[in-house]
């Protein structure tokens, strides 16, 4: 039987209720193209052109830009969440017995809604919300890199602050159409999984200290939360 939140979530929206989630959803998707190109200095007009909406309305839902922003990376964080979480349960079993580290990189190369946006993090600092859903990304990456631990793909020092500094390399944003900037992307993941790979089946460590995932954090957040 379902429950009365699964009933409500399956009825449908109707008038304004459905006109507001969709403007909300155009608003959205229209700050995240502005703020990956302007970083925080993203003016707010252009927003609303972007979203056929007026500065007034963006207003009325976000009141200043750190709620916009914030918003932003919830939904970026919930996606690169969930991408983990399904690679970890589908690669390295015996139907699927290939990396879980490339099918995660290759999936978000190919399925991410355009170049990761600027480190807004440092401006706006973090939320309860968007510490869960951190923690949550640890677990879900950690998962994604045990498997290729145990398949000898990987070495024991690479870790998910590693892996998300593989992800910020990868996707830097190109002045080019989507299929030959992802072909490029996808290039230099050919070279990148064959050095994790070496230095799986060497035994040997990189020069430098390696990066945990408290330090990407501080590199994402502009404040520490315990």
């Amino acid at each position: 039987m379902s429950s009365p939140d699964t009933e409500a979530d399956a009825t449908p929206l109707r008038g304004r209720a459905r006109e507001a989630q969709s403007n909300d959803g155009a608003i959205l998707r229209a700050a995240r193209e502005v703020f990956s190109e302007w970083g925080w200095g993203a003016p707010m007009s252009e927003v609303a052109a972007r979203a056929n909406t007026g500065v007034a309305s963006i207003y009325r839902r976000y009141p200043s830009k750190t709620e916009l922003v914030n918003a932003i990376r919830v939904i970026a964080l919930e996606k690169i969440c969930e991408l983990a979480e399904d690679c970890a349960a589908t690669a390295g079993t015996n139907d699927n017995p290939a990396s879980a580290v490339e099918h995660f990189l290759r999936r978000h190369i190919s399925e991410a809604n355009g170049p990761l946006m600027p480190l807004l993090g440092r401006r706006v600092g973090s939320t309860d919300e968007i510490d869960a859903l951190s923690d949550r990304l640890e677990v879900a990456l950690a998962a994604v890199i045990a498997i290729d631990r145990r398949l000898g793909l990987a070495p024991d020092h690479y870790g998910p602050g590693d892996l998300m500094l593989t992800v910020t390399h990868l996707r830097p944003a190109l002045t080019l159409d989507r299929e030959r900037a992802n072909e490029i992307h996808l290039r230099e993941l050919d070279y990148v999984l064959a050095g994790i790979r070496a230095f799986a089946a060497s035994g040997a460590e990189p020069s430098g200290r390696a990066s945990d995932w408290d330090e990407w954090l501080r590199m994402n957040n502009a404040d520490e939360r315990a």
